[in-house]
């Protein structure tokens, strides 16, 4: 993994470890780390159907972060063509939220990532609820 400066993020060279890297950025809590970790025109699927892109998808992905919990994820399968990747990973998002509230938030993701000219990984669509159903 490859890190530019103190709040970038670590960069993987393997598509394999993207989900760490997401885990490492999300964890840090530091919303620019998590933003390096998509290409410019990455698409993020916070809720079934309801694809965001720009400033639409760093903020759905700040929202998770507001809940001030860490994520665990773990990689299910890995599946590489080339300069893309299927990434299905298994994650969840539990515990007492900053708002004193109960989160329960989980699924199996279905992302795409893609090598870039760099030869670094970065997400080109997050999705983490996969085919499932949006979190109850």
């Amino acid at each position: 993994m490859t890190r530019h400066d103190n709040t970038a993020a670590i960069l993987p060279t393997d598509a394999e470890l993207l989900p760490a890297a997401y885990v490492d950025a999300f964890n840090s809590g530091n919303a620019e780390r998590l933003d390096g970790l998509y290409e410019d025109a990455s698409v993020l699927v916070p809720s079934p159907g309801h694809p965001a892109t720009g400033t639409e998808r760093a903020a759905a992905d700040r929202h998770l972060l507001g809940f001030g919990l860490p994520i665990d994820a773990r990689l299910r399968h890995s599946y590489v063509a080339g300069d893309v990747a299927l990434l299905i990973v298994d994650w969840s998002l539990r515990g007492t939220g900053a708002d004193g509230h109960e989160v329960h938030l989980g699924g199996t993701a279905a992302d795409v990532a893609r090598r870039g000219p760099d030869g670094l990984w970065r997400y080109a669509v997050n999705n983490p609820f996969g085919t499932g159903r949006a979190p109850h």
